[in-house]
């Protein structure tokens, strides 16, 4: 059976009640725990991957992917997978008839035209509210184009969430600017894709602030903005945690630091 992760050790035991709470390892950790950072290189089993994690706990749906990855290891195994098959395999996640559909048709589509360097297309109102509507249904552009389109908007059913991931964790390797996400063998004009994506995922939006308060940003959620954290907020950090999200306001917790102000300003610069 394929090796599946652990559960992260910053999770608390029990969700508080009306709270939503995610783990917030220390900055100085060298993994948030996401599915997405094992599967960074793997851009189409990202993209799967967020199929199944959408509106689905991924204690949930990890072990179910692991056990489809499992069955289909290659991108033309999936796409030559019967329905059916899926089907009966993910049941337990709910919406199995069109996660099973559209996984795959992501296969089949990545076999005859899988994303490439130069090669974008229009996501509408993505990530802003009219982007894309000055591009044509199924116009191609080239990265000289400043109209603002996606290497793997000509995919059908991917949401903000699965371009939110793939921009943040595979875009920069498949452009040829960086062999990771992080800016590695990168040059030294170069600014990684993470920095600009505002995610409305909570996971992802935590992931994005701890990677922002490892350069000691504290990044506003809700807009991208950031300012410099400030020494309280950087040794909560420094410690990690657990997010709590309550009334649409962040607090880290920490061991030590029973409550430090997170996220509570809207940021108004750099």
């Amino acid at each position: 059976m394929a090796r599946q992760p652990k559960i992260s050790p910053y999770f608390p035991n029990k969700p508080r009640s009306g709270a939503s709470c995610l783990p917030f390892p220390p900055i100085s950790a060298t993994s948030f725990g996401l599915i997405q950072e094992k599967l960074a290189h793997d851009p189409f089993r990202l993209l799967i991957a967020t199929i199944f994690l959408n509106r689905t706990r991924g204690e949930v749906a990890i072990p179910v992917l692991y056990n489809v990855f499992e069955r289909y290891p290659t991108v033309s195994a999936l796409a030559e997978a019967r329905e059916e098959d899926v089907v009966t395999m993910i049941r337990c996640l709910g919406l199995q008839n069109a996660r099973a559909r559209k996984c795959i048709n992501l296969a089949k589509l990545w076999i005859e035209n899988p994303p490439v360097k130069g090669k974008r297309y229009r996501k509408l109102h993505y990530p802003n509210k009219g982007d894309g509507l000055d591009i044509k249904p199924g116009e191609c552009v080239d990265d000289g184009d400043s109209r603002v389109a996606w290497e793997i908007a000509h995919i059908p059913g991917l949401g903000s969430y699965a371009l939110d991931s793939w921009r943040i964790f595979c875009r920069d390797e498949l452009r040829g600017l960086a062999i990771d996400w992080k800016g590695t063998e990168a040059s030294g004009e170069f600014v990684p894709e993470w920095k600009s994506v505002v995610p409305k995922d909570k996971e992802l939006r935590a992931y994005v602030a701890w990677m922002w308060l490892k350069e000691g940003w504290e990044w506003e959620k809700e807009t991208g903005n950031r300012r410099r954290a400030s020494r309280k907020l950087r040794l909560a950090a420094l410690k990690g945690g657990i997010i709590v999200e309550t009334y649409g306001r962040w607090l880290l917790e920490t061991p030590t630091v029973e409550k430090s102000a997170y996220f509570e300003k809207t940021v108004q610069g750099n």
